[in-house]
């Protein structure tokens, strides 16, 4: 079910949805998430009609299952923008996405076949019971985040689970030109225990980044220029990767060659990843502790990695002030359950 509701054919869609709601419920009925309670239908619908005025909610359902001889339990994904902030001055650098997984269960009346409860819980929180103030004070974080990212074209994912400190994604595959970088053969290197050489992504990149900068820009075959795309990635074997555009997958065998012998076309096949988002200038100390900050989370979680390679994503231009600078760490994962 998806509460949001626009003009045209969406306002047809949302009142199928608002048909289905009374279809399919109790008049009374027993709704909680962490931060709202309402103890009607007509409580129920009203939460629905604010979310859609203020905040323009995305809901994605991921799967469902039987939790009981009464009971249908859903995971799923709420993304919700928030609506007036758009609309501000100030929406470069605070529009704020607000995001919210976890599981809906819905306990049916057998003898109307109706829900009668509906109880929501948050996988980024411990405290479900309303009023949770924990779960209060992470919607006004969310809600806070002044970190600034470009409308340029980007890698589609789908947010499978949000932590209270990082995400689960799951990546559509994409295109990226890439190089190594000069750390790889120079400074800023690490010898791992394995016998790996571990490079910091944060580390000198100016040559890496600049060759890509000229495949898309012109230096290639065709001479065509290619739009700017966000983020540039780098990761721990020494690589930078310009993605070129999930449009670019049908495309892949015209793209123009690169005139550099030193940059590659690649096609990445995507799949789950575990990133952790932070602001300022992604320094080489301050990335690789947000790596282990990360590796840490996810033992805690008991979430495996897949590969040791981390990567960093760095999303702005050098001329967006520090604090408002969007940067990610990302760990690939290994058999990811929805409902672990």
């Amino acid at each position: 079910m998806n509460p949001r509701c626009t003009a045209g054919a969406a306002v047809i869609a949302c009142a199928f949805f608002v048909l289905e709601v009374l279809v399919l419920y109790e008049e009374v009925v027993d709704f909680r998430d962490p931060i709202t309670r309402y103890s009607s239908l007509s409580g129920y619908l009203f939460n629905i009609a604010f979310l859609r005025r203020a905040f323009d909610p995305a809901f994605t359902l991921h799967d469902m299952r039987l939790t009981g001889p009464t009971d249908v339990t859903t995971r799923w994904t709420m993304s919700m923008r928030f609506t007036p902030a758009g609309a501000l001055p100030t929406r470069k650098y605070w529009n704020p996405t607000i995001t919210f997984t976890g599981t809906s269960t819905y306990v049916f009346n057998p003898a109307s076949g109706k829900v009668y409860r509906h109880i929501d819980t948050w996988d980024s929180i411990r405290n479900q019971e309303f009023f949770s103030l924990e779960g209060f004070a992470d919607f006004f974080s969310q809600l806070l985040s002044f970190y600034s990212t470009p409308g340029l074209e980007t890698p589609q994912y789908t947010i499978l689970r949000r932590a209270k400190d990082y995400e689960v994604r799951r990546y559509d595959p994409y295109v990226v030109a890439e190089t190594a970088m000069e750390a790889a053969g120079a400074l800023n290197r690490e010898v791992l225990k394995s016998g790996q050489v571990s490079v910091s992504p944060a580390g000198p990149g100016n040559r890496a980044f600049n060759s890509l900068a000229k495949y898309i820009f012109g230096d290639n075959a065709a001479r065509a220029r290619m739009a700017m795309t966000t983020p540039v990635f780098s990761d721990t074997t020494g690589t930078m990767r310009f993605v070129i555009g999930p449009s670019a997958l049908k495309a892949m065998p015209s793209l123009p060659a690169p005139n550099s012998d030193a940059v590659s076309l690649g096609r990445l096949e995507g799949g789950v990843f575990a990133a952790r988002v932070f602001s300022g200038v992604a320094r080489e100390a301050d990335s690789a502790a947000q790596a282990e900050a990360l590796k840490a989370s996810l033992v805690r979680d008991g979430l495996k990695t897949s590969s040791p390679v981390w990567t960093l994503a760095r999303y702005n231009d050098p001329s967006t002030p520090g604090p408002f600078r969007r940067n990610e760490v990302l760990l690939p994962l290994e058999d990811f359950d929805l409902w672990h």
